[in-house]
């Protein structure tokens, strides 16, 4: 979780905390809290708790439940599946328009952040590598220039980063990834639009199937209750 400033927003602090509550399972799922007990144990008022809930709810992290506060769902295969599903449906598309409409300087900009990810993949290195793919897309998003869907990737993807985070990756799946994110590149500098948006697709559903196999890696390591 990215350390707050002065000028941090309150609800959005409280958004962060609650959301490594969830994915550290401090907030297990299944479980209700209502508003004035999170306002009460965080030192804040009822409004950044109804805000960072709501933000919270838009990544599909919890439940909120008219007058009753929130609760979070059961994480779950079918949950990151989805997620995966939406962003491989977004991200092609954002790849179609960055090969339409990135100028020079964006194309040196994912370049950038392409090697950067493969340094970090060849290092062995999953946190750094994981902010650099993270820059290496947001990159191509900006270049597509279509804000709507790039708020709705941006809704997603802390989570998805954050569960990323704390799985890790399979055996090869960094040098897998950067050498897709070659071929994106490619297909954006030649400007190949249904081949950028092809190689977009491929790359999240390997990215998707990865995490999938890493979760289930996690769940038969848990002990039966």
């Amino acid at each position: 979780m990215a350390l707050p400033n002065a000028s941090t927003p309150a609800y959005a602090i409280l958004r962060d905390r609650l959301r490594s509550a969830i994915l550290s399972g401090d907030w297990p799922p299944g479980t209700h809290r209502t508003l004035g007990a999170l306002a009460l144990e965080h030192s804040v008022s009822i409004s950044p708790v109804r805000e960072a809930l709501l933000s919270l709810e838009g990544e599909g992290l919890v439940e909120i439940r008219q007058h009753r506060g929130a609760i979070v769902p059961l994480l779950d295969a079918k949950l990151f599946a989805d997620l995966y599903d939406l962003r491989g449906a977004l991200q092609s598309l954002l790849a179609r328009r960055a090969a339409e409409r990135a100028t020079p300087t964006q194309l040196q900009g994912i370049a950038t952040h392409a090697a950067a990810f493969a340094a970090a993949a060849e290092r062995g290195d999953p946190a750094e590598a994981l902010r650099h793919n993270e820059a290496f897309h947001a990159a191509i998003d900006s270049a597509a220039d279509n804000p709507q869907a790039q708020a709705v990737v941006a809704a997603r993807t802390a989570f998805v980063n954050a569960v990323r985070l704390r799985l890790g990756y399979g055996p090869a799946r960094m040098r897998r990834a950067a050498a897709q994110h070659e071929i994106i590149l490619a297909a954006l500098r030649a400007r190949d639009a249904e081949a950028a948006a092809e190689a977009a697709f491929a790359h999240v559903e390997s990215a998707k199937r990865d995490l999938l196999e890493r979760f289930a890696e996690e769940q038969g390591r848990k002990p039966n209750p």
